[in-house]
């Protein structure tokens, strides 16, 4: 600790927090420098002290941190506070995102599945409207369904998922609202297109428009998975809500590849790229609304604004953003430019114990430096720039 520059690298990062950890090492080493060390007898005072108060003090902290944190990115703790809080902010429709995902046990999987369960039983008390569209929705992770979601279990993941999946869609067609199935990391996007084709086209859920599905923009196959969607809706004469998101889980996709010597990466490299890509892909989706209803998730007002106006000749879509995250933006637009299109929150439903793996990929999109939230508050940086 004692022999780190921590001086070096204050104030080097565009994140707050990076500059405030840095702050603090610093404050520690310089502590440890000159009373732990240059003051030797103080030693075994502070280390009984530490012994006896270190862990909980420690754990205690952390905790706090955790749930002060949940409370900016998590909605609420149960499906019950949700729905509570969601009738308070009449503004906005709702998809409750029930925490949990990558089942390590059966018990974890059933667990999941069984809180998806209970929340469309809820849902179904707020379904007023015979839009199925304006209702509140639910959205579901197949890791959460499968302990086993792995293309090694390709045969197994695929025919357990697909089971559980039909009954949460059946529920959610007698309960009038929505499922959107995430999208999660590229080796297994093939089972999750098999696992909704399979689900799509059984019979009991013929003429139903309530069964969609999230697509990353930053992957390399956005638009070709885009183009097998619209065939299999019309294969079915039927439509499918499009969640059409940039990608959180770039690092790691980056990682893996470069760990199996990949020849090439299933993702974009540059954010321009994905940018670009995403522009893309709603123009895509924009152009058959007979067989998609799009929902465009961003925070970034350029790809905002140019999804609005694309989308000019084409009423019938939506906004939708993650809470905790664009609300300055949204509410300038709802609020103050009363842009009459409506906007959906990605609301994350859970206790903050559960909220490790989400959070990481918050902080990561938030964290980096060309991201628009990061550059939203800097005076340095222009609003036309």
């Amino acid at each position: 600790m004692t022999h780190a520059d921590w001086q070096n690298h204050l104030q080097r990062s565009d994140s707050f927090l990076v500059n405030l950890s840095s702050q603090a090492l610093l404050l520690t080493s310089k502590f440890e420098d000159h009373v732990l060390l240059s003051e030797r007898h103080w030693f075994p005072v502070f280390e009984k002290l530490l012994s006896r108060m270190g862990a909980p003090l420690i754990r205690s902290a952390i905790k706090q941190i955790m749930q002060y944190l949940a409370e900016q990115f998590v909605f609420a703790d149960s499906i019950q506070q949700a729905v509570q809080r969601s009738e308070q902010e009449a503004a906005y429709r709702y998809s409750f995102d029930m925490l949990g995902e990558a089942a390590l046990t059966a018990d974890d999987a059933e667990r999941y599945y069984q809180s998806y369960l209970s929340a469309i039983i809820k849902l179904a008390k707020q379904a007023s409207f015979a839009d199925i569209y304006a209702n509140p929705g639910i959205s579901i992770k197949l890791s959460a369904l499968c302990p086993r979601y792995e293309p090694f279990q390709h045969i197994r993941a695929v025919k357990e998922l697909t089971d559980k999946l039909l009954t949460l869609a059946q529920k959610a067609r007698a309960a009038n609202i929505s499922i959107t199935v995430d999208a999660e990391e590229s080796e297994r996007l093939e089972m999750s297109l098999d696992i909704f084709a399979a689900v799509f086209t059984h019979p009991d859920l013929s003429g139903w428009s309530g069964l969609g599905l999230a697509v990353q923009a930053y992957q390399k196959r956005a638009l070709p998975v885009i183009r097998w969607l619209a065939v299999l809706a019309e294969s079915r004469h039927g439509k499918i809500p499009l969640r059409l998101v940039k990608g959180v889980y770039w690092d790691s996709e980056i990682k893996r590849a470069q760990e199996n010597g990949l020849s090439n990466y299933p993702v974009f490299t540059h954010k321009s790229a994905t940018d670009t890509s995403y522009l893309a892909c709603a123009q895509l989706i924009l152009s058959r609304t007979d067989i998609f209803y799009p929902q465009f998730a961003t925070h970034n007002a350029h790809t905002l604004a140019a999804v609005y106006h694309s989308g000019k000749q084409h009423p019938n879509y939506e906004f939708q953003r993650l809470h905790g995250m664009g609300e300055t933006l949204y509410q300038e637009i709802i609020e103050t430019q009363n842009w009459q299109k409506p906007c959906r929150i990605y609301a994350p439903v859970g206790h903050y114990h559960e909220l490790l793996p989400y959070l990481v990929r918050r902080l990561l999109e938030n964290g980096a430096n060309t991201s628009f939230i990061n550059q939203l508050d800097r005076s340095d940086i222009s609003v036309e720039t």
